[in-house]
C-alpha cells in the first residue's frame, strides 16, 4: 500500500512538473497566429539585413548573405524560440519596431559599397 501512495505521488508530481514546463514553453497567444507573426517578423529582419548591408565588404571581405529562403528558415527559428514570452500587443510592437527600421534601412539599398569594421565589444 505504501508503494502505492509513493507511486502515485511521484507520478501526480512528474505530472504537475510536464504540465509546468509545457505552459512556460508555449507562446502566450494561439501557435497559429505566432508562428505567421514570427514569420512576418523574419522576413522583415532579412530584408533589413540585405538593405544595410548587401554589397559592402567587412575588412575587404565580401558580405555574403545566405539564400532568401534558408536565411528566413534560420531568422524564424531564432525569433520563434526568442519571442515565446511575448504578449500579443508585445509582438505587434516589435513588428511596428521592425517595419520602422525597415524603412530607415531603405536609404541604405542602392548606395556605394564600403568597407566597414567589425567592432566587437
Amino acid at each position: 500500500m505504501k508503494n502505492k501512495k509513493t507511486i502515485i505521488t511521484i507520478t501526480l508530481a512528474g505530472l504537475g512538473m510536464a504540465a509546468f514546463l509545457y505552459k512556460n514553453n508555449m507562446p502566450k497567444i494561439p501557435i497559429k497566429e505566432y508562428k505567421l507573426l514570427c514569420l512576418e517578423l523574419a522576413e522583415i529582419d532579412d530584408q533589413i539585413a540585405r538593405n544595410e548591408l548587401e554589397g559592402n565588404t567587412i575588412n575587404r571581405n565580401s558580405i555574403v548573405f545566405p539564400p532568401k529562403d534558408k536565411s528566413i528558415k534560420n531568422r524564424y527559428k531564432i525569433f520563434f524560440d526568442m519571442y515565446k514570452k511575448y504578449s500579443r500587443e508585445e509582438l505587434k510592437e516589435e513588428k511596428k519596431k521592425l517595419l520602422d527600421r525597415l524603412e530607415i534601412s531603405k536609404q541604405y539599398k542602392n548606395d556605394e559599397s564600403e568597407d566597414l569594421e567589425l567592432v566587437i565589444e
